[in-house]
This record gives structure tokens, sequence and C-alpha cells, in this order.
């Protein structure tokens, strides 16, 4: 379990990639900078204290990498833990170096990766659990430097005239949050209206009562596929309409009329296997396209879809069936005369007393 305030939503794999993959370069460019730090404190005579806060910060940000690499799916808790070694320590020395020690300008060392903090926090927090932790560790560097300003006996030469410079710090803090913030709105707006077109997108190639593809979908599929037929694979169709269809819908009215539409389109759907393309051809039509498949096989598919509809029941003295016609595509033939073809088998099957399969 993470902790409570991870995450609410289920991120996207790709979404989740992206956080994983940013937090990791921060976590990495953080390793890196101790390093530099550690090696070039020994010339500049650093206190062994400074020098053993860098070592441990490079025994944690290697274990953290460690961490994202073998277990990615705990990015938002590595997140977590970074953030807090962040705010704590960041925190921490900012109070020491103005309150404590009451320095110039109170911004030595670590205080200088304090706005890191609200990066990690947009990054791995919910929007509203990251603006509250970004508030509050804004309050706290607030509040220290108000102690700073509120101490008269701190506020004498060199240091009066340099208190203007942490209020500067305080409002460059203030811009970041805003800024994350402002970017989160636009980022969900962004998203919202692309989940909506690409919502939109899918609508219009999908038929809205069977929820398969539609007509325009299955008219580009067979234009896709006929272009290179007779160059590396076989390609062919099935056609078919139910039986006697108006006759459902004259007794037992529309309604009915649809929901075995639905039906049907279960029943073929789960006897198609994987990579099959299938969809609704219009009114009581519907399509199969079988790239790799040639007319013997595809009569077999045909039979097989026929006996499933047939073996369909009802609530309703009903017993529905199809007619089925099947077509290979001939080298360089258009879709439409692939389909007309098709469509003449159906026919033939329908004169032929219909429940069976014909093939051009």
């Amino acid at each position: 379990m993470l902790p409570f305030a991870l995450q609410t939503h289920r991120p996207s794999w790709h979404e989740q990639q992206f956080r994983r993959q940013a937090l990791m370069a921060i976590v990495g460019l953080s390793l890196a900078t101790s390093i530099f730090g550690l090696t070039v404190g020994f010339p500049l005579g650093w206190t062994p204290g400074v020098k053993t806060g860098l070592a441990l910060l490079i025994v944690k940000n290697v274990a953290f990498l460690l961490w994202l690499r073998t277990v990615p799916g705990h990015y938002a808790l590595v997140g977590a833990l970074h953030l807090l070694v962040l705010a704590v320590t960041g925190i921490y020395k900012f109070a020491q170096e103005t309150v404590v020690e009451q320095m110039v300008n109170g911004l030595g060392t670590y205080s200088y990766w304090l706005p890191l903090t609200y990066v990690v926090a947009f990054l791995v927090f919910r929007s509203h659990v990251a603006i509250a932790t970004s508030v509050g560790i804004f309050a706290a560097l607030t509040m220290i430097t108000l102690l700073y300003l509120l101490d008269g006996s701190a506020l004498t030469g060199a240091q009066q005239a340099h208190s203007a410079l942490l209020v500067q710090v305080l409002l460059m803090h203030l811009t970041l949050i805003s800024f994350f913030v402002l970017f989160g709105v636009l980022q969900r707006g962004y998203i919202g209206a692309l989940a909506e077109a690409q919502s939109e997108a899918r609508a219009g190639y999908l038929d809205s009562l069977t929820g398969v593809p539609n007509r325009r979908q299955l008219t580009l599929w067979l234009s896709e596929r006929t272009r290179s037929t007779g160059t590396s694979e076989a390609l062919s169709i099935i056609l078919f309409d139910l039986d006697r269809f108006k006759h459902i819908n004259d007794t037992h009215g529309h309604d009915y009329g649809d929901e075995v539409l639905r039906r049907t389109t279960q029943a073929v759907g789960t006897s198609l296997r994987r990579g099959t393309l299938f969809g609704r051809w219009g009114g009581e039509e519907f399509l199969v396209i079988l790239p790799g498949t040639a007319t013997a096989e595809a009569q077999g598919v045909a039979e097989r879809l026929r006996q499933a509809v047939a073996a369909m029941q009802y609530d309703r003295p009903i017993h529905m069936t199809v007619s089925l016609g099947v077509a290979q595509a001939q080298l360089g033939e258009r879709p439409e005369t692939l389909l007309k073809r098709a469509d003449d088998a159906l026919y033939a099957a329908k004169h032929a007393g219909r429940n069976q399969v014909h093939a051009a």
C-alpha cells in the first residue's frame, strides 16, 4: 500500500513511465551534485559535518535510484520520501542559517535546493495534496523569515541592508507555487479536451447501437488491406445479415429488434479469433474481414458464425438465423468489387433457403 496522500487516480502506463523517469532524472542530478560537492569539499576545507551530510545524501540517492529501477510502480512512494528529505533538511538549514546563525542573507548550502521540493510535490502527489504540501513548506519558510526580520538585534548593518533579499526569495517561491498550480489547471484542461476529442473520434468509427466498428471504419480497413492483396497474404471477407429481421421488428417492436442486433454482435464477436476485423455494415448486415485467410478457411469461419447465431436463446419465441456470403480478394481488386461479390454470394444463400453459407 502506498501512503494515503499518493495518487488518487490510476495514471496511464505512459504517465507512470513519464513520472518515474522524471523522478529518476531529479534523483540522478541530486546524486551527481552530492558527489561533486563531496569531491570539491576536500580542497575547499568543508567541515566534517558537511562532508558527512553529503555522503549520506549520496547513499540515499543511490538507494532511491536502485529502488526506482527495480520496482517502477513505487515511484510515488520514492518521490514522497525524496520530498520529505528535501523539505525537512532544507527548512532546517534555512532556519539554522537565518534565525540561529543569523547569516547575512540566510541562503547558504542546502537552502538553494528548496524550490525543488515544489517540483517533486507536483510530480508525485495529486494536485490538491501537492498544493497543500507546497503551501506548508512556504508557510514554514515565511515563519522563519519573520522570526529573522522581527529580531531587532539581528537587523543591524549589512544584515539590515540584505533583509529584502529574504523577502524576494519568498516571492520567488510563491511564484513557483503559483506557476505549478496554473500549469496543473491548464494540463487538466488540455487532457480533458484531448480525451473528449479522442472519444468523439472513436465514436465516429463505432456503431452507437452495438459498440462495434461501423461502416466507415470497416471501409477504411478494407481499403488498407486490399492494397496489399496478392503480395504477401490472402484476404477474405464474410458479409452476412439476419434472416427475416423485418419480421422481428414488426412482431416484437424495434426495441427488441435492437436487442437482437446487440446479442448477435456478442455471439459473433466471441466466435471470432483475436485479430479478426468485424463490424456492423448497416441495418442488419455485418462484415467480417479476415486477413491472411483463403476462401476455404473463411467458409469454415462463416459456418462457425452461422452455428453461433442459430444457437442463441431468447426470452421470446424467436429462432434467429443468418445467411452468409464469402469472397476472397483477387490481385488488384477494388474493395467495391470484392464487396459486390460477397453480396452476390449472400443473396445466393438467401435464395437457396437462408441459414447457410455461400462462397463467390
